[in-house]
């Protein structure tokens, strides 16, 4: 038996700790495929407010509800955050009492299918086969599977509904008699695990329904069988999804901080040598700053778009065994 001490030349980190992959998230939010489908998104993402001055009251304003514009201080991305706010809202007042917040869930929801497929298209062709897909091949591939999307939507949606109903009847029967009322009261317990299950099924199918926007862009999947695939591996990794997601959260917001304080360091340099009054007076520099200055809210979303691709290859490889390098595994057959 040959016992000579084996020499170790290098050592594999990412196949030790996939874990770090994540970290590839934050070069690939930084290319122009993915940063500029992300400025788009957020173009589109805040016409919302548009939308909010003809609905509601001048007095009952948005940026009541959505403070701080433009901030790359948030966990979340804007329209993440948007969706994730907006469904906490229908889980405590209901859909029918805050219209606002069914249109921004709607509005935000719709502009992450567009863009956000796209995205995720372009952060896992690179981050799998190492191969670039445009801008343009990547938006229209997101339109060929919008469709998708858009079941994926709508069947998350609709399960989230399922415990706000159960809530609604037992709110509807404490009202509507005495008997209800003690019927309700005694069975208190019942009622309160189904506001349990609620926020829990609301958490889990934000995350699978991210997860599935990346199973349509990485996998080209149906929007059930995406959905599916999403709630799945947060529900058979828990440990794993929370430690992944928790990680792209910081990644990108890391990333996004240094985007602002580059811009910051740009901006200070150029001012330096000219002078600022004069690029304030001036409607082109200042249209051209105010664009600038948009760059760490799109890299907070490109960051966080590629890292929840690359998270769901790397729980697509823990529950399925599907290797990284694969890619449209759903078509794979065809």
């Amino acid at each position: 038996m040959n016992q000579d001490p084996v020499k170790i030349d290098r050592v594999e980190w990412l196949r030790l700790f996939p874990g770090l992959s994540l970290l590839q998230a934050a070069g690939l939010g930084f290319r122009m495929r993915i940063l500029l489908p992300a400025a788009l998104c957020l173009l589109v993402f805040t016409a919302r407010l548009n939308i909010a001055e003809i609905l509601i009251d001048v007095a009952y304003s948005p940026q009541q509800l959505w403070i701080g514009f433009g901030s790359a201080a948030y966990a979340l991305p804007e329209p993440v955050e948007a969706v994730a706010v907006g469904a906490t809202q229908f889980l405590v007042s209901g859909v029918l009492n805050n219209p606002w917040e069914f249109v921004s869930v709607f509005w935000s929801a719709f502009v992450l299918m567009a863009f956000g497929v796209a995205m995720s298209r372009s952060a896992a062709t690179e981050y799998c086969i190492h191969s670039r897909t445009g801008v343009f091949e990547a938006l229209r591939f997101s339109v060929q599977h919008f469709t998708a999307s858009l079941v994926s939507t709508g069947v998350a949606a609709g399960i989230v509904m399922l415990p706000l109903l159960f809530i609604s009847a037992a709110a509807w029967v404490m009202e509507s008699t005495t008997i209800g009322s003690w019927l309700v009261v005694i069975s208190w317990p019942a009622v309160f695990v189904g506001g349990l299950l609620s926020v829990t099924v609301t958490i889990v199918c934000l995350i699978g329904w991210l997860l599935s926007l990346a199973a349509i862009g990485t996998d080209q999947c149906s929007g059930a069988d995406a959905l599916s695939r999403g709630i799945n591996y947060v529900l058979s990794h828990k440990l794993w999804t929370t430690f992944y997601f928790l990680s792209v959260v910081i990644i990108s917001g890391v990333a996004a901080q240094l985007a602002d304080w580059l811009i910051e360091a740009g901006t200070t340099v150029v001012h330096a040598r000219i002078d600022q009054n004069a690029v304030d007076s001036s409607t082109i520099c200042s249209a051209w700053m105010v664009t600038i200055q948009q760059v760490p809210r799109a890299v907070h979303l490109g960051v966080f778009i590629s890292g929840i691709t690359i998270m769901y290859v790397l729980l697509r490889k823990t529950e399925d065994g599907v290797h990284r390098r694969e890619i449209d595994g759903a078509v794979a057959g065809t």
